[in-house]
């Protein structure tokens, strides 16, 4: 089984990146917090999962071994693949998902391709498996929930930005870049729109 991949990103598409490990070209379907460390030319290391069915197979890609983890409860769900559970951790981080499980909020899990009945579905399957598989996540305090409200505000500006015509993967690492100049800056989703919205239009520009 694979457990980890580590290769030179060459390519960063809205769902998926290449990487070239040992002269191998890879398609991994990746999370969002994957997507957004993925630089072109850049060495990434990352945990995987390899789905095989009857259409094939497809390599999953996360930024850490819980967001693998709950990928695999996520597709033991009752009508949700590996790319309908991959597209709900690009749009969200572990946190949110496991926090939005727990407390039944399925609103919260509102993602493009994943209607509500999905949604209360996953919270109705997953949240006696949440409670005793992520209870690090859900105990997080002090500086790990400020990241974890940055997740949240991230998440919201990538779409935002998505809205606007950009891709994923433009929006996120647009939104990292942004956050890193200011480490300090307390953020409201408004600022970081308008710096993410800045960046990606002075790209666009040259």
């Amino acid at each position: 089984m694979i457990r980890s991949l580590s290769g030179t990103v060459t390519t960063v598409g809205d769902e998926y990146l290449t990487l070239d490990v040992s002269g191998f070209g890879l398609e991994v379907f990746a999370s969002g917090s994957l997507m957004a460390k993925a630089v072109p030319g850049e060495f990434l290391t990352c945990a995987a999962y390899l789905q095989v069915a009857d259409s094939g197979m497809t390599l999953f890609g996360f930024s850490d071994v819980d967001e693998r983890t709950l990928f695999i409860e996520l597709t033991q769900v009752k009508t949700m693949g590996g790319k309908l559970s991959i597209t709900l951790l690009r749009h969200l981080d572990a946190s949110e998902i496991v926090r939005a499980i727990v407390s039944e909020n399925s609103s919260r899990l509102a993602v493009p391709g994943l209607g509500p009945k999905r949604a209360e579905r996953i919270c109705f399957e997953l949240k006696s498996k949440a409670q005793k598989k992520f209870g690090s996540i859900l105990s997080f305090t002090g500086a790990e929930r400020t990241a974890g409200v940055r997740g949240g505000l991230e998440s919201g500006v990538a779409l935002g930005l998505v809205g606007l015509g950009f891709s994923h993967s433009e929006a996120l690492r647009s939104i990292s870049s942004s956050m890193a100049e200011s480490p300090d800056q307390e953020w409201t989703e408004e600022e970081l729109m308008k710096r993410s919205l800045s960046k990606l239009q002075r790209i666009g520009a040259r």
